[in-house]
């Protein structure tokens, strides 16, 4: 039986998504499958993380480390070596190692042709594809196994199956105050220096990675004037030490599934215990740094860089540690109380993220250099943007400091009413999906169907990637993109197969 899926994305949870189905038992149904593929960007492939952007905006993980292919470990690393012709106009003065953090935009083409290779397997394979550069804006439930999606430019699409694979959205321009002055999304950052003039007042909302490129970029490309970095939590990113992958024993989804049907922040922290001391085992080292939980903000953002750096000349087992728990982290997360995950979001998750999302070297030496400089201010606690007499300010801690300009570097908006997707908010008003209650869309767990208003979860919409970060609490990391891409191409695969059952059975009694 035809099958018509729907891939709303065309960057790394869409190309993911397309490789585990090639990986599934379908190879007898890949005549029949037809796969299309909604991009509104100007590039496909990259998605909004990895657009061409400037080179200032680098990974925060090291070359040798990445793929976006499951069974192909160092896929990324092998792409630089053998590709340098496609590249090396582009970043002339670039030296690779695995170790290198590299130009996110230089990733970007790496994800150009994984998708163009994607494409091609799937082609190879007997697959359908077409790509369609267009935005799509509503989905419409037709009959039972059947969706029909419409795009901007009034394309209608009839589906069986439709995966959102959206990626990182972006915080609406229509959320108030109103101002051309007010800048949504740092990127591209390249285009920052012709909106702001060289000696405006820029404050950054937000002091997580995408307020660091903002930064790096204005005062590398010549930006003169002062710039605050307005942090609400008051935590930044630590620095990454020079320790290499380590896989844990204990936080891992076998052992918590063997052992803990439920978990609590006491249990977590030893288990934590417990894999501290087989990494040290392990490594040898009598030395390890104490996990900084839990994490008091931060007063001097200088005196805190300084503290890092010198922490990141050694190996730091703790991050390690954290890092591979991505594996685990949404099954963690399944298994605390609703009353913990509560505390969790509202006490901790600023101060975990900092220390799981973090930076290179180089990039805290830059933004070390600037806060000494005098051009950069970092202020912590609650702020607000307000807009009076065509003057932006931003108040905080009692003070209203005017600016010239606004950047909300706040990274993908976890709640609904913030995101500029049409999409999401005719899904929402529509009933089709709702909200989870720490933000994002609600999907099933195991079988990522978009949850409708009325508790059911349906077999035709699926969603995963950063509009799932609810549930799943961390999504970004491109291992637990990938995961979910599979997982959920196994579910889409359960449902085609019931689905051709079913037909295959009534067909069977009305010939009878």
């Amino acid at each position: 039986m035809k099958t018509n899926i729907v891939i709303i994305g065309g960057g790394a949870s869409c190309i993911s998504f397309m490789d585990a189905l090639l990986k599934r038992n379908l190879q007898e149904k890949f005549n029949e499958l037809s796969l299309t593929i909604l991009e509104k960007s100007s590039e496909i492939g990259p998605g909004n993380a990895y657009i061409s952007d400037l080179s200032s905006n680098i990974l925060n993980t090291k070359a040798g480390y990445i793929t976006i292919f499951k069974d192909h470990p160092g896929d990324f690393y092998n792409w630089l070596e053998c590709n340098e012709y496609k590249w090396k106009l582009n970043f002339p003065d670039l030296k690779i190692t695995r170790d290198t953090y590299v130009p996110r935009p230089l990733f970007g083409m790496y994800m150009k042709d994984a998708f163009a290779y994607i494409c091609s397997s799937c082609q190879h394979r007997g697959v359908r594809i077409k790509v369609i550069r267009d935005e799509a804006i509503e989905i419409e439930q037709l009959e039972k196994n059947k969706v029909n999606v419409i795009t901007k430019n009034g394309i209608s699409i009839v589906a069986d199956k439709v995966v959102l694979a959206c990626g990182t959205q972006q915080r609406s321009s229509m959320l108030p105050p109103y101002s051309p002055n007010i800048i949504s999304t740092p990127y591209p950052t390249q285009y920052l220096n012709q909106k702001i003039s060289t000696d405006e007042s820029v404050a950054i909302i937000g002091a997580r990675l995408s307020a660091i490129d903002a930064t790096i970029g204005l005062i590398e490309n010549g930006h003169i004037g002062p710039i605050t970095i307005y942090s609400r939590s008051g935590y930044f990113p630590c620095v990454r030490g020079i320790q290499g992958r380590y896989k844990n024993v204990y936080l891992t989804p076998d052992y918590i599934a063997k052992h803990y049907p439920k978990l609590d922040f006491y249990t977590l922290g030893c288990l934590y215990q417990q894999e501290r001391e087989h990494y040290q085992m392990q490594s040898g080292e009598d030395y390890f740094e104490d996990l900084p939980l839990p994490t008091n903000p931060i007063d001097n953002l200088e005196e805190f860089l300084v503290k890092e750096l010198g922490l990141a000349k050694r190996n730091r087992g703790w991050q390690a540690i954290l890092y591979d728990t991505n594996a685990s982290i949404d099954q963690m997360w399944d298994r605390l109380c609703a009353e913990d995950q509560e505390l969790f979001v509202k006490r901790y998750l600023s101060s975990a993220m900092s220390m799981r999302v973090s930076i290179p070297v180089e990039n805290a030496e830059k933004i070390l250099s600037y806060l000494r400089s005098g051009q950069l201010k970092f202020v912590t606690g609650p702020s607000s943007v307000g807009l009076k007499n065509n003057q932006l300010a931003v108040h905080c801690n009692n003070v209203s400091v005017p600016t010239d300009k606004v950047i909300y570097a706040v990274g993908s908006p976890k709640y609904l009413d913030q995101i500029d997707s049409q999409l999401i908010r005719n899904l929402i008003g529509s009933g089709i999906s709702v909200e989870n209650k720490f933000g994002g869309i609600d999907v099933c767990k195991n079988n990522y169907g978009l949850f409708c208003k009325e508790g059911e979860m349906s077999t035709n919409i699926f969603a995963i990637g950063e509009l799932t970060s609810g549930r799943f609490l961390f999504t970004s990391a491109l291992d637990i993109i990938i995961r979910h891409a599979h997982a959920c191409a196994a579910s889409i695969e359960k449902f085609i197969i019931q689905r051709d059952r079913s037909e295959s059975q009534t067909g069977f009694q009305e010939l009878a």
